[in-house]
């Protein structure tokens, strides 16, 4: 087989490999990773890069999900929230997360303007 037929052969597979390894090496997206309430009712994350909360409904049940991240004093406030279970979320950008700070994120659910239950565990994710 001569050299040429050997390149126009092997080329395609080399630049698909490489194109695989860089996609495997690459960062993961920086965001707080998906959170499930108590019950399941709702899920959401923050993402780092869009600098964006999602909130997911994903339960017809009368609540509505809460995304909720740390102020600087610690409590909580709500920074995202959906309440249609029609298979779409919503997202929203909180007032700005300082940079390299460390924050903790949650997911309610809400009925009204009641406080938010079912909370899932606060998580802490860098920003």
């Amino acid at each position: 087989m001569s050299i040429t037929r050997l390149t126009q052969r092997a080329l395609p597979a080399l630049v698909g490999g490489a194109v695989a390894v860089a996609a495997l090496s690459a960062p993961a997206d920086a965001s707080s990773g998906w959170w499930y309430s108590s019950g399941h009712g709702a899920s959401g994350y923050y993402n780092h890069v869009s600098q964006r909360a999602t909130a997911c409904d994903i339960k017809t049940d009368g609540y509505k999900a809460v995304v909720q991240i740390t102020r600087a004093t610690g409590t909580w406030y709500s920074v995202a929230t959906d309440s249609h279970n029609d298979g779409a979320c919503t997202s929203e950008t909180p007032s700005p997360l300082f940079e390299g700070a460390t924050k903790k994120i949650r997911v309610c659910v809400q009925k009204g303007s009641s406080k938010p239950v079912k909370c899932s565990a606060a998580h802490e994710f860098q920003v």
